[in-house]
């Protein structure tokens, strides 16, 4: 009887032990799908902020193309009114 508490204990830290070792391989591939979640979003990131520059450059631009069509068309308008 004096061996059967031993047993016992030892059975349920070989439980314990071969529970830890599942979950250490579990957690594992998890890791590994973090990390390449990781990459997937660093990639995104760089492109959305690669389209916001492009936006941004094309808001500017089309800006500029629409302050030098309005002169031309005062100056017709002027024009026209004194025709």
């Amino acid at each position: 009887m004096a061996k059967q508490p031993d047993n016992l204990v030892l059975q349920i830290l070989k439980n314990i032990q071969a529970t830890l070792t599942e979950h250490s391989k579990r957690f594992d591939r998890i890791d590994q799908r973090v990390e390449g979640i990781d990459y997937r979003l660093d990639e995104i990131r760089e492109g959305m902020i690669a389209s916001l520059g492009l936006a941004s450059h094309a808001h500017v631009r089309d800006d500029s193309i629409q302050k030098e069509i309005e002169t031309p068309k005062r100056r017709i308008k002027r024009l026209e009114a004194k025709v």
